[in-house]
């Protein structure tokens, strides 16, 4: 006997063989709560599922891919137990509804929803491909102010224009905030997951019931935990968290669990940066726009988060440059550990978790191989790229490097910075300086300003791409592993550890045949016999 499918409006039951509600016109949904893996099927006759990205509250999302245009989306799929659930429809749908007007170079596109014949409610959005927020502050802990302000800047645009057709977010937190980079080497942020946003000011769009806390509380608002409506000034407080997270490494309200956290943002005053952060000199204009945006009543704050990322941008731009990090702290001890091939996800769990030892550990294995290879190779070329700066304290930083005085290499580099201002080149050595030592938020810094120098800079190229390697981002690893190969067709460490990302990745042939062309190296390693 077949399955009866359910009108999710009049919940009549009819024949598995109908498809839409005679009465009212509703797609029917199947109401079977079989929970399938759907890697290698294909969704709504257009979408060829290649792997499972992750599983939420509400469904499954895969990465997929058109079978026609061949671009990848990520594909949201409801869970079937949820199908009965008006509401939760209604709030799937509104997610799709909601995001799919929102076009911002800062928030991931809705490309297509629906429902398949056998009741499978779809979403597809624009895959991202890049680790979430959570994942670099796991890495780097606080960020340097300017990446920090920068990166909440973009957030606050995304958030704007969705805010301008009103749309509230209510959600936002690290784990929504998409972190990719661009073909120029420049970070840009997409925030994703509309899911729980509603329409401000629209009766039909109150699925919640008042009073009902929805959001993740180490983020949410004042308004949001007593369960009072929201507008966009909450998105801006709980962007004003996101931020302050990033600067400090910590949020404003530090307890020993979440409950009280929530407690102390309802009735008291969040600590300074000072408090959390006191070995920097965090300028009054800087405090004075994250307390504004941290205001318990919403009238107080920032009415736009356009405002409120725009002041803080310009705020932290008169800020001196972060003194140079102590060797060795970013580098915990620990037992060497073997290099797996399998993908690693970027982790949900909260910012301040620690990274593993061993995974640490093993990274600085590979980074120190690939020290002593580039500094033999390039030492012999006379300089690293080809691109030979004409400054004479670059010149003695290749020295200072080559004899091993770390210290005096990152002092003449820095110096020939200001020398050349226009020359990549200084940049690659700080960031490989930086690396050295585990301090991967001044080597990501440092490699990105390389990259914008010269754009087709191999050694710049390769610099970020170990960076992403080394923090197990293997996709970003191989985008600009396969950059440097274009503007260096002999690089052989590119071309050896473009074979490892692609290994990590899965395409273990692929990433062999690239080893193979690369020689014997530290790369060789990553093939399992």
């Amino acid at each position: 006997m077949s399955a009866l499918k359910l009108c999710p409006s009049c919940s009549t039951e009819y024949p598995a063989t109908e498809r839409f509600c005679p009465k009212d016109g509703t797609a029917l949904r199947s109401q079977t709560t079989e929970v399938a893996n759907l890697v290698g099927s294909v969704i709504a006759e257009r979408y060829h599922v290649l792997s499972k990205l992750g599983e939420g509250g509400m469904g499954q999302v895969y990465l997929a891919e058109h079978v026609k245009m061949g671009r990848q989306s990520a594909v949201k799929v409801m869970h079937p137990a949820t199908v009965h659930d008006n509401a939760t429809i209604a709030r799937f749908n509104r997610e799709a509804a909601n995001a799919s007007r929102i076009d911002h170079p800062h928030v991931a596109g809705i490309y297509d929803f629906g429902e398949t014949p056998d009741g499978l409610v779809y979403l597809a959005m624009q895959y991202v491909e890049g680790p979430t927020l959570t994942a670099i502050m796991q890495s780097n802990r606080a960020l340097p102010p300017r990446r920090a302000a920068e990166l909440t800047r973009q957030v606050a645009e995304g958030l704007h224009a969705a805010h301008a057709l009103g749309i509230v977010h209510r959600d936002l937190k690290p784990d929504n905030i998409m972190v990719t980079v661009d073909r120029d080497g420049v970070e840009c942020v997409k925030v994703v997951d509309f899911g729980i946003a509603k329409e401000a000011g629209g009766v039909a769009q109150k699925v919640t019931q008042t009073g009902m806390v929805v959001g993740t509380p180490e983020y949410m608002s004042p308004e949001q935990l007593s369960g009072d409506e929201v507008d966009a000034r909450s998105d801006q407080y709980s962007l004003a968290l996101v931020a302050f997270n990033m600067l400090t490494g910590d949020l404003p309200f530090p307890s020993e669990s979440t409950q009280t956290s929530m407690v102390m943002r309802l009735t008291e005053q969040p600590w300074s940066l000072a408090d959390m952060k006191p070995d920097v000199a965090w300028p009054a204009d800087v405090q004075a726009v994250m307390s504004r945006a941290l205001e318990r009543l919403p009238a107080d704050r920032y009415q736009t988060t356009r405002e409120f990322g725009r002041a803080l941008h310009a705020a932290v731009a008169t800020m001196p440059p972060p003194p140079e990090a102590t060797p060795g702290t970013s580098m915990p001890d620990g037992p060497a550990s073997t290099s797996s091939t399998a993908p690693v996800r970027a982790s949900t769990t909260r910012s301040l978790a620690a990274p593993r030892r061993r995974e640490i550990v093993l990274a600085a294995g590979i980074v120190g191989v690939l020290v002593a290879v580039v500094v033999g190779v390039l030492l012999a070329r006379g300089g690293f790229g080809g691109e030979r700066s004409s400054s004479r304290a670059y010149e003695a930083g290749i020295a200072a490097f080559g004899a091993g005085r770390r210290d005096v290499a990152a002092e003449r580099f820095r110096r020939a910075t200001l020398d050349a201002p226009g020359d990549p080149m200084p940049h690659v050595y700080l960031s490989r300086l930086a690396r050295d030592r585990g301090d991967f938020s001044t080597a990501n810094a440092e490699a990105l300003r390389a990259v914008q120098l010269g754009p087709s800079n191999a050694m710049a190229l390769r610099e970020l791409a170990s960076i992403s390697y080394v923090q197990k981002n293997y996709a970003s690893a191989r985008t600009f592993y396969t950059r440097a190969l274009a503007a260096d067709p002999g690089d052989r460490l590119s071309r050896g550890f473009l074979g490892c990302a692609l290994i990590k990745l899965g395409r273990a042939e692929e990433g062999a045949r690239w080893i193979q062309r690369a020689g014997p190296g530290a790369w060789s390693n990553c093939i399992v016999r």
